[in-house]
């Protein structure tokens, strides 16, 4: 099945173009028509001749000739795959605009690079929902106090949001909050802000949850 195709408007100024004859221009331009999207096709002179020579005088052979003579100025390449010829338009990419996600119609030219399709950023982990979490004034009060020790600049503005995640993680405020503001505080503000204690909060809530698992084993019959 022939496909429209673009012609580029500096195809006839192009050397390989310019030094093959008449006749094997007007095949390369043909076989553009009825390659699959990437530029593939079968080697079956009898087939292209009818293709795009029906009402010309040119025999099997002669198409076959062409056909060398294009692939002897580098526009095109022929390869084989189960016993069957294939020719591959050379730099197909660069003539044809078309989706990397075209099907092959035909086996894939060896030669050309596999195309590797863009792969997707990581979506970042979620993070509990904080929706209608209320902080309770004595959680806001004792981090507000905290921060208004140590942080420079004073408690940042998105501390609600923080408190609330806190919250929802199951953070206990004597216990875990204000140990991890402490030791942020005095490590210095860092650029990241509360995500910082954040972090803190995760790692030795870790630390804790290994030590609450070994004495379970140990206290285990």
């Amino acid at each position: 099945m022939s496909r429209d195709r673009t012609l580029p408007s500096d195809f006839w100024t192009w050397e390989a173009v310019i030094d093959c004859s008449m006749t094997a221009r007007l095949l390369f331009l043909g076989l553009w028509n009825f390659a699959d999207d990437h530029g593939v096709q079968p080697l079956r002179p009898r087939t292209i001749r009818m293709q795009v020579f029906p009402g010309d005088p040119i025999d099997e052979n002669a198409v076959r000739a062409l056909i060398d003579e294009l692939v002897a100025r580098g526009l095109v390449r022929t390869f084989t795959v189960e016993g069957q010829e294939y020719l591959s338009v050379i730099h197909w990419e660069q003539i044809q605009r078309v989706s990397r996600r075209a099907r092959h119609r035909y086996p894939p030219d060896p030669a050309k690079p596999v195309p590797v399709e863009p792969v997707a950023p990581p979506r970042p982990a979620a993070s509990p929902t904080t929706d209608g979490v209320r902080v309770s004034s004595r959680w806001r009060k004792a981090i507000r106090f905290r921060l208004g020790k140590g942080w420079p600049g004073g408690p940042p503005h998105d501390l609600e949001r923080w408190m609330a995640r806190w919250l929802v993680e199951g953070h206990n405020l004597e216990r875990d909050v204000l140990p991890a503001i402490d030791a942020v505080c005095q490590a210095g503000a860092p650029l990241s802000g509360l995500q910082a204690v954040s972090d803190h909060l995760a790692i030795h809530s870790l630390a804790r949850t290994g030590k609450r698992d070994v004495e379970a084993e140990r206290m285990a019959p």
